[in-house]
């Protein structure tokens, strides 16, 4: 069973993925595939993502992965312009203890703070259309559906007996303009290093 993280104790970092910290984040935060972690700190460390984790202390919770070229699906791209280089977000996830906490939020925030500081006006994502809850979060916090249609977002992971599984949901575009000024989620103290 899991216990919720108490809230008054809930302290968030929020950090690049480091070399060092791979092994702990591949045990703490089991990726869709397993060489996903793997993937993503080779690609930031190429310049093409950025990959940042969440952590309480020493127990990472969570990650966001800002793709700083625009999105890689095939499909959305089909519906965007070929030259939109809007960085776009993807891979959020936050560890279920810790949900409703806010970390997800920090998480976004801190990657719209890495994409403002790098002169980006707007950022995206996926929004999967059966996911209320996602869709309610972004739209709180600014996201509007960019009217470029519904798309098919696909994906692999490992199921626990190790088999290779396909799945795909319908999504939405949604986008958010950026702000000059940095700002700090006011619930929880975040520091990307």
């Amino acid at each position: 069973m899991l216990q919720a993280a108490p809230r008054h104790a809930l302290r968030v970092d929020i950090r690049h993925l480091a070399p060092t910290d791979l092994s702990h984040i591949q045990r703490a935060l089991p990726p869709e595939h397993p060489e996903a972690h793997v993937r993503r700190l080779a690609d930031q460390r190429a310049g093409r993502v950025t990959y940042l984790i969440a952590w309480n202390g020493s127990r990472a919770i969570g990650h966001v992965l800002v793709r700083w070229g625009g999105t890689a699906n095939p499909e959305l791209l089909w519906l965007l312009s070929p030259r939109n280089q809007t960085p776009y977000i993807e891979a959020l996830f936050v560890r279920e203890a810790y949900r409703s906490l806010g970390v997800g939020t920090a998480l976004l925030a801190a990657a719209e703070d890495l994409a403002a500081a790098g002169g980006h006006r707007k950022i995206g994502l996926a929004a999967a259309v059966e996911n209320w809850r996602a869709r309610d979060l972004y739209e709180r916090l600014g996201y509007r559906d960019n009217d470029v249609g519904p798309f098919t977002s696909g994906w692999t992971y490992i199921d626990e007996r190790g088999d290779e599984i396909s799945e795909s949901e319908s999504c939405v575009y949604m986008t958010r303009p950026l702000n000059s000024g940095l700002r700090q989620p006011n619930a929880l103290r975040v520091g990307c290093h």
